[in-house]
């Protein structure tokens, strides 16, 4: 299955789930929300967790996204409703309800985003009202790693099939460079991973640059066909 129909398939789950979750008078804004976004695949797993659980059971439409912050490939996302503000942790594969916006973190969270306490984070919650909506009719792209997530610039998260190896330069998941470092047959337990992170350290790490992953599988539709689609 191509990207775009991956995309089409998802946008029809939300619909679906749109029309059993929301009044009638607040589907219209609802369906152009999803339509905004229809190439945004983060944003429609958001938009699908949020029609499948109703947070609070409440059955509104989603008005508004906003991006809070990203960092090591999670973006934190403001959901705006016609009543109320959630907040969602969400990476590439993955969705979280982190409650309602503003409110707190826990200690966890905090420390993977990079705050040391609950006052940081505060600083960077403004009012709904001074929050930008997120952009939509623009595709997944740019600047972001197609497997983990993470932006360009940024440290690959550990095993990302993007990475490049700065010993061969080569697929660091898929080279034998691992092996060759920790003199192992095998790499299976966690005592191994945080060694060969560590000479991954000193070596140097290769942050992700867009141009490492052009051809990667999901990002373009013709890889994606099969051969009865070609």
């Amino acid at each position: 299955m191509s990207t775009s129909q991956q995309l089409d398939k998802l946008i029809e789950e939300i619909k679906l789930f749109i029309r059993y979750a929301v009044p009638e008078e607040e589907l219209g804004e609802a369906g152009a929300l999803v339509a905004r976004h229809r190439h945004h695949r983060r944003i429609l797993n958001l938009l699908r967790e949020y029609y499948v659980a109703l947070p609070d059971a409440r059955e509104e439409a989603v008005t508004r996204i906003t991006k809070l912050l990203q960092r090591q490939g999670v973006c934190l996302f403001v959901l705006s409703t016609t009543s109320t503000a959630h907040l969602y942790a969400v990476s590439v594969d993955e969705v979280v309800w982190l409650g309602e916006y503003p409110g707190e973190l826990d200690a966890e969270v905090l420390a993977f985003l990079g705050f040391s306490h609950q006052v940081e984070f505060k600083k960077i919650c403004v009012p709904i009202s001074d929050l930008e909506a997120y952009a939509g009719g623009v595709k997944d792209k740019s600047g972001e790693c197609p497997a983990c997530g993470v932006e360009e610039g940024e440290y690959h998260l550990l095993g990302c099939s993007v990475e490049v190896c700065p010993w061969c330069d080569g697929q660091l998941n898929k080279c034998n460079c691992r092996f060759e470092q920790l003199e192992a047959d095998m790499v299976d337990n966690e005592e191994q991973l945080e060694r060969f992170l560590d000479l991954l350290t000193a070596k140097g790490r290769i942050p992700f640059q867009e141009e490492h992953a052009p051809y990667y599988p999901g990002t373009s539709d013709g890889l994606d066909l099969d051969e009865k689609e070609r």
